[in-house]
């Protein structure tokens, strides 16, 4: 062949072994981004399988919980009272307010706060003694005039239940304590039982065998 024909030739070969080589990257490509959509569906559907069997275990769980008070698959701790999506403790140990606050965040926990309607029906009955054993709340006020407030700085409602003020408490009564279904306005120093609230763990799977 002549320098010009051979020239072209090699040149012909290197363009459709250019093409081939990019025409085979390309599949890939395509392969790798189809791959790609396969695995996201696939773990969409996962997540969607594991909410599924989360709500399912859950609500076995509870079942089995209100049978009894109690069963191993609780996401509770020990002593701890589940209800919604809390865990609650009501303690006997007898501390001042702030000895509960301290106490309370110790466990991890925050004082029991009632700011809604099934939260007063799970608490308030908590709170019946034969020898008046009271609970702190979160419940508390800097002085008899301001505001009532939870720990976490929320306001208190009077829709949801009265504060009745203690006159025999001598001093500031400033924090509520609960008993026999009604919430007391208290001398923050006087020893009172604890009550405190964290959220619940998820319920585990192996825990219903």
């Amino acid at each position: 062949m002549f320098p010009e024909q051979l020239k072209k030739v090699i040149q012909d070969i290197f363009y459709q072994l250019s093409n081939t080589q990019q025409d085979s990257i390309s599949n890939k490509e395509e392969r790798l981004a189809n791959l790609s959509r396969q695995l996201q569906s696939l773990q969409t559907k996962n997540r969607k399988l594991a909410e599924i069997l989360q709500r399912v275990a859950e609500k076995l769980c509870r079942e089995l919980y209100n049978k009894t008070g109690e069963h191993r698959c609780s996401p509770c701790p020990e002593k701890w009272k589940w209800h919604g999506d809390k865990c609650y403790r009501f303690c006997s140990d007898s501390k001042s307010w702030q000895g509960c606050e301290y106490f309370c965040i110790a466990e991890n926990a925050t004082m029991l706060k009632i700011s809604t309607q099934e939260v007063l029906e799970f608490a308030m009955p908590q709170s019946y003694s034969e020898f008046f054993y009271s609970y702190w709340t979160g419940l508390s006020r800097n002085g008899s005039r301001q505001a009532w407030l939870w720990t976490d700085g929320t306001p208190y409602s009077s829709e949801l239940f009265e504060i009745i003020i203690d006159f025999t408490s001598l001093r500031s009564r400033d924090c509520v304590t609960i008993l026999n279904g009604k919430a007391f306005s208290k001398d923050c120093k006087e020893l009172r039982r604890c009550a405190c609230e964290r959220r619940a763990a998820a319920v585990k799977l192996e825990s219903l065998h």
